[in-house]
């Protein structure tokens, strides 16, 4: 039985030797995040020289995704951390603070600090931090709400406003070099506000030659706001629940994260739902069963991948945690035998999308006939056939096999698709060798057994990217 629904999990101190590596890809991993906010750029070009080395090793392929700052807020300090006590004010300085009997923080984006207003609300460290700012002539303090220590480095959001700040930093750019130099899958940008800003990335990217995927974090209002030209926009979108949870009154966010699945589904774009999952396995080797139940419902939810962030960066069990989101979610997909048809309408608009519609029908009537199907083969040139065909979330695997190192491994965020090796001649047609070679493949490495039917998908001729034209039975 195979794992569907993708683990992306955050490289960090807890989790980048090698023998970790290999260690979370057995477990389920299928992503490696590289948390750009963090560390240096030697250390991330580091560690994804190495996952992909334990990736080539071990034959499986394994997505990495470079996550960028974008138009993110940090807070900058000279030391790692100060106390606050309610009450006390703090002054927020264009530049970090050298002298010790001042008490407050930079940031890294000190022009917003002209914008802000008198009795403006802030907040830091993902809400655990309330501010209310205070201007006293020129200078601009924030009164504290709360107590507690704030270290450095911390995210610090202005719910509500919208500042006219560049799309890339400096680090942003580095980010892209190391992205190319290393052939990285993904390329996440941090709190998109519109079209726009993945254009921009686009562009960049393009500059250097990257062809990895750009996948919108949606994290602010202003981007709930544009959601339907973000996605189009897009290859993929990460719901980031920390940040949109500070950003939108925090009730509303698994109304939003719903929302934001089914229209990545519909229109055939990948969808990663990230943050907390299972926050109290950074320290225990249990989860709560709230957060348990959190991974079952973006399951439910139908989501492409599901993320780990600090419990696998730096947090104490960083394979124990993996190990329990692919328990749940191998227990939860199965029950996902409705036809997620009755409550989704797809649009054919191509000759693929037309025959992707007619194989899951296939599947379907199989299935209702209580006869099984052991998943669907696909050979594929661009990938496309195989995301067309993960929106309708059959609970079988997708095994696409395509030649192309750069688009299996951005499949590996892709749900039910198994990404696989497989060499052609460009004039060939899709025939019975092909076929016979594709299932010798897929018996050797225990994905299938003799006696089941496959479902195979192909076009006309390989390497023309003309889409799906046949589907056969196997």
């Amino acid at each position: 039985m195979q794992k569907l629904t993708k683990i992306i999990a955050t490289i960090g101190p807890a989790s980048d030797s090698q023998d970790k590596i290999e260690s979370l890809i057995r477990k389920g991993v299928n992503v490696f995040r590289f948390n750009f906010k963090h560390s240096s750029v030697e250390w991330h070009g580091e560690r994804i020289k190495r996952v992909n080395a334990v990736a080539k090793k071990m034959g499986i392929p394994v997505g990495t995704l470079i996550d960028l700052a974008g138009p993110e807020i940090r807070i900058r300090m000279k030391d790692e951390s100060i106390s606050i006590e309610t009450d006390e004010e703090l002054l927020l300085s264009e530049r970090t603070l050298k002298e010790a009997k001042v008490k407050g923080f930079s940031i890294t984006r000190p022009s917003v600090i002209d914008h802000l207003k008198d009795g403006q609300h802030v907040v830091a460290d993902d809400g655990a931090f309330s501010f209310t700012v205070v201007k006293k002539g020129s200078a601009v303090y924030l009164r504290s709400h709360t107590k507690g220590v704030l270290a450095t480095n911390k995210s610090l959001n202005i719910p509500g406003a919208d500042f006219p700040l560049p799309t890339l930093i400096d680090r942003d750019l580095e980010g892209l070099k190391l992205a190319a130099a290393y052939e990285v899958d993904f390329i996440a940008l941090s709190f998109v506000r519109s079209a726009s800003d993945i254009c921009d990335v686009r562009a960049e990217a393009k500059k250097h030659k990257i062809t990895a995927l750009i996948v919108a974090k949606i994290e602010t209002q202003k981007a709930l706001d544009n959601i339907d030209s973000i996605i189009d926009a897009a290859d993929g979108v990460m719901v980031a629940r920390g940040d949109l949870g500070v950003e939108i009154p925090i009730e509303q966010v698994p109304y939003y994260q719903k929302m934001i699945i089914l229209k990545c589904i519909i229109a055939g774009k990948f969808v990663i739902t990230a943050t907390q999952m299972l926050q109290s396995m950074i320290a225990s080797p249990l989860p709560t069963r709230a957060e348990v139940s959190d991974v079952a419902n973006a399951i439910y939810d139908h989501t492409d991948a599901i993320m780990l962030s600090g419990e696998t960066a730096t947090g104490n069990y960083p394979e124990k945690t993996v190990e329990m989101m692919r328990r749940t979610a191998m227990f939860y997909e199965p029950k996902h035998q409705e036809d997620i048809r009755t409550y989704i309408q797809y649009s054919a608009k191509d000759t693929t999308a037309m025959v992707c519609d007619t194989a899951y029908n296939l599947y379907r009537r199989y299935i209702s006939a209580n006869q099984e199907i052991a998943g669907f083969v696909i050979f594929t040139q661009t990938g496309n056939t195989a995301r067309i065909l993960s929106r309708y979330r059959p609970q079988v695997p997708i095994y696409a096999f395509t030649p192309d190192k750069n688009v299996r491994e951005g499949l590996t965020a892709t749900y039910g698709v198994i990404p696989l090796p497989f060499e052609y001649h460009s004039t060939s047609e899709v025939g019975l060798k092909e076929l016979t070679k594709a299932t010798k493949i897929l018996s050797e490495q225990n994905y299938i057994q003799k006696g089941g039917k496959l479902i195979v998908l192909h076009g006309d001729q390989w390497g023309h990217g003309s889409g799906a034209t046949s589907i056969r039975i196997l």
